[in-house]
């Protein structure tokens, strides 16, 4: 699933800074194919955060992984032709470290565009407890683990 389009790419950031880092040199109107590869292969990375949590593909998309999507997609499209700027460079790693969160369970993704409820996480938690006795000891086991 990808979490942005590059219609919403164009009107987070402006047309201008869109045709900045898409577009060859000498041409103003930014590629929206290039947009839209790039799109979809933060879409995949976000994923593998986001697959540790949530079950995959989402129903609803949260604005915010549309923003971040955005975010990760433009520090994707410089390097060669186009020049990664500080702003860029740090909203990429504002993004990953979001998603790390998000893998961890230390945040939620948000809530959803469609019902305002916040998005479910697929993943329980887990409980660990003991009665007392320990199970695993080597009296208990003979020596052995099993």
């Amino acid at each position: 699933m990808v979490y942005a389009t590059p219609e919403d790419y164009i009107s987070f950031f402006t047309v201008r800074d869109a045709a900045t880092v898409t577009a060859p040199r000498g041409r103003a109107d930014p590629d929206e194919a290039r947009i839209e590869r790039h799109l979809q292969s933060a879409s995949r990375r976000m994923d593998s955060y986001i697959g540790a949590r949530y079950v995959l593909p989402l129903t609803d998309v949260p604005e915010a992984l549309r923003d971040y999507c955005c975010d990760i997609a433009r520090f994707l499209m410089t390097g060669t032709e186009h020049r990664c700027t500080d702003e860029i460079r740090i909203r990429y790693e504002d993004a990953i470290s979001w998603l790390q969160r998000v893998a961890a369970g230390k945040v939620s993704i948000g809530t959803s565009t469609q019902s305002g409820a916040t998005v479910a996480v697929s993943t329980p938690d887990v409980e660990f407890y003991s009665d007392g006795q320990d199970l695993w000891s080597r009296r208990r086991t003979g020596g052995g683990c099993y």
